[in-house]
């Protein structure tokens, strides 16, 4: 094979290459500065043309890229659900899964106060408009995986059923969520205690009752 035909093969490769890192920056760079907007001016400044002002580009490509406004809040919708699992992820396993349970829900608590407009796009509704799409929403319940996880752990000594962990998974879910969602609007400005210690012992008391097996805790 001519050497010069393989050298223009990977230069092609290369410039591919390029290009596509060069568009996901682009689109991350967009969906950032979106969310940000979103944060500053609320759900009523969410338009195309107002995103393109922003970003310094043409409408035209915010549609190329992204089809129109619902599939650009579906972008930060999965983006936000792709840092939450990344963030479950990192959480290192312990010897004790309550512990880990514990572990993975201040973690869901830090992702929701460091990344608030992302959590109100993916929980909230900030978007009246918006409703993600089915497969949307069970790509979202699969960052629940680790907890599910940690559950069938913490019962081994008796067996339950997939869906059964699930169940027990979702409540915990809801239990964070509801105290997440009340420290984001003020509501644990309390001097005595942290909001920290207001969720673990919260969970303390749900756990204990749903797994019946708070002597594993040390």
């Amino acid at each position: 094979m001519n050497k010069n035909t393989v050298t223009g093969k990977n230069n092609v490769t290369n410039y591919r290459n390029a290009q596509d890192l060069h568009q996901q920056e682009l689109r991350k760079g967009i969906l950032d500065d979106t969310s940000d907007l979103l944060m500053r001016e609320g759900a009523t400044a969410l338009s195309m043309r107002r995103i393109a002002q922003l970003v310094g580009c043409s409408t035209t490509v915010l549609y190329t890229m992204f089809g129109n406004k619902q599939g650009l809040v579906d972008e930060l919708y999965l983006m936000g659900f792709d840092m939450l699992r990344q963030t479950l992820e990192a959480v290192p396993r312990c010897d004790y899964p309550q512990n880990y349970i514990h572990a993975l829900c201040g973690a869901y608590r830090n992702f929701a106060l460091a990344h608030s407009t992302y959590y109100a796009i993916m929980f909230l509704k900030i978007v009246p408009e918006y409703t993600p799409s089915k497969a949307n929403l069970q790509l979202g319940e699969k960052s629940l995986q680790l907890l599910v996880d940690a559950v069938q752990d913490c019962v081994m000594s008796r067996s339950i059923s997939k869906n059964e962990a699930w169940e027990i998974a979702r409540i915990v879910w809801a239990t964070v969520h509801g105290h997440v969602g009340l420290e984001l609007a003020g509501h644990f400005d309390y001097p005595d205690v942290s909001p920290q210690q207001m969720l673990n012992q919260a969970l303390q008391a749900v756990l204990k009752q749903l797994l019946l097996t708070s002597d594993r805790i040390p």
